[in-house]
């Protein structure tokens, strides 16, 4: 075998190898996410971080929601900027065992250009998915959100 050709066998090895364990690695974060059947939870808003119950309806909402949005999560690339306008610790189950998630939501109130992004995480923390939604996709959550009353701050 000749040396130019030892070096490009060696070289395209190298290459496609690298390649690979890269694409390896990253690709479980191209995976739609599957969520649970969410059967009750509780909402947490404003800066006095005051909580409620999700009625029945709401929860049903938040079912629909979720199933309609399960591609285009991705892992948390950046530390946000606070810990959001609000929190919905939803109680699910998932092949008949519990799953619960956090969903935190900004509406724009604390961080503008985090407007209309939702993250995913376990109630641990240990697992966060993100996504940004447009004005219309991200309504139904922060209709949640702002029907609660709580005190609100003027902008500074």
């Amino acid at each position: 075998m000749r040396k130019e050709t030892a070096f490009i066998i060696t070289f395209l090895a190298f290459t496609i190898g690298t390649a690979m364990v890269i694409w390896m690695a990253a690709l479980p974060n191209f995976v739609a996410v599957s969520f649970p059947e969410v059967t009750g939870g509780k909402i947490v808003v404003g800066p006095m971080r005051d909580s409620r119950t999700l009625t029945p309806t709401e929860v049903a909402m938040v079912n629909d929601w979720l199933k309609n949005h399960t591609k285009g999560w991705g892992p948390l690339s950046q530390t946000p900027p606070s810990s959001g306008d609000a929190r919905i610790e939803l109680e699910g189950t998932k092949d008949g065992k519990p799953d619960p998630i956090v969903l935190t939501l900004w509406t724009g109130i604390s961080a503008a250009d985090w407007n209309n992004t939702v993250f995913v995480e376990t109630p641990d923390g240990s697992k966060v998915r993100t996504e940004s939604f447009s004005n219309q996709e991200f309504d139904p959550l922060r209709k949640l959100a702002d029907g609660h009353v709580f005190p609100r701050s003027a902008f500074p």
